[in-house]
């Protein structure tokens, strides 16, 4: 049978569907010359590789050891957590609970262990500088330095918000993961790896550095419904005279602006003052002050029970703290 006779149209359409060729330049080539240097092997670098190798570490066998990238090295550099004697703690720290991955250890207990750690010695610092601070607003202070949104503060001037490692709770779930909780966490395990590598000395001394040396307002936990009745019992108690206002000084009393500065004294001793638009807030705000300046009391020079822990140290037993006025 003959061949298929083609059309010129289909001939035509083919010729277009055809591959289009073009011209291109060769690339240009460039050949570099590296000149290696054998690296002499020395008795001091064989010790530092043994070293390393032989490197002490608390990682449980289960779990992989993981090399931490820049960013954590660098976030161990502010911190000195670059000083750990296990450096396989360094990725544990910032690895959040819910970062499930077969092998991967997480930081759960280091973040329980270094809570027990800062309440302790944020206590031990707080009951020892205050020894009049009454128990509940001794409890507050010590939340006030170690609650998460305290926490998540810190570890924003840290970098930690580079380096955690979690994952976000289902949609679907009712109590979300928020990533303060996780910074929290992270700032805490920084502390209980440092308890447990370092020992308490180093961990006092890290907790001292970023915690102790911030200021808090302390007087807005001292709460008193009543400072005037209250001032009078305490008063009565330490056997002193009993409280006494007095109106030190006024201007524009029948003004829209008054202002009234009232003293509290007991017997000469001026113990406490105040101001306000009326005379009333004026004495509240005064028998306040007065209540504040005694048990916000501060100890200048004094030692710590954890002082036993330094070499050569000597620990000074101080007055254990007041109790709080019962009305």
């Amino acid at each position: 049978m003959a061949g298929l006779l083609r059309s010129p149209l289909v001939l035509a359409r083919n010729t277009l569907r055809a591959p289009v060729v073009r011209a291109c330049s060769p690339a240009l080539t460039r050949t570099y010359r590296i000149d290696v240097k054998p690296t002499k092997t020395t008795a001091a670098s064989l010790d530092n590789e043994k070293a390393q190798i032989s490197q002490p570490t608390t990682q449980d066998p289960k779990y992989r050891i993981e090399r931490p990238p820049a960013a954590v090295v660098a976030f161990a550099h502010r911190l000195g957590l670059n000083q750990l004697k296990d450096q396989t703690l360094l990725m544990r720290i910032v690895t959040h609970p819910s970062y499930e991955k077969v092998g991967i250890a997480t930081n759960e207990r280091l973040d329980y262990l270094g809570a027990k750690v800062l309440d302790m010695f944020v206590l031990e610092y707080l009951h020892t500088k205050y020894p009049k601070m009454p128990t509940k607003m001794l409890k507050d202070a010590v939340s006030t330095y170690t609650k998460s949104s305290t926490l998540a503060l810190m570890a924003k001037e840290f970098g930690v918000e580079d380096v955690a490692r979690w994952i976000r709770s289902k949609p679907e779930l009712e109590n979300q993961l928020a990533f303060n909780t996780v910074k929290a966490s992270i700032v805490r395990a920084t502390v209980g790896a440092l308890y447990v590598d370092q020992g308490p000395i180093k961990a006092r001394e890290f907790i001292h550095a970023h915690f102790l040396s911030r200021e808090f307002n302390l007087v807005q936990l001292l709460e008193v419904e009543e400072p005037k009745l209250y001032l009078s019992f305490l008063m009565k108690r330490l056997g002193r005279e009993r409280p006494m206002a007095r109106l030190m000084s006024e201007t524009g009393r029948h003004s829209k602006a008054p202002v009234f500065i009232v003293g509290v004294y007991s017997g000469t001793e001026k113990i406490g003052e105040g101001y306000g638009s009326s005379l009333k807030m004026a004495e509240f705000r005064a028998n306040k002050d007065a209540l504040t300046k005694y048990y916000l009391e501060e100890q200048k020079d004094f030692g710590l029970p954890s002082d036993v822990e330094v070499q050569g140290a000597v620990y000074t037993p101080t007055k254990v703290g007041d109790t709080p006025v019962v009305v």
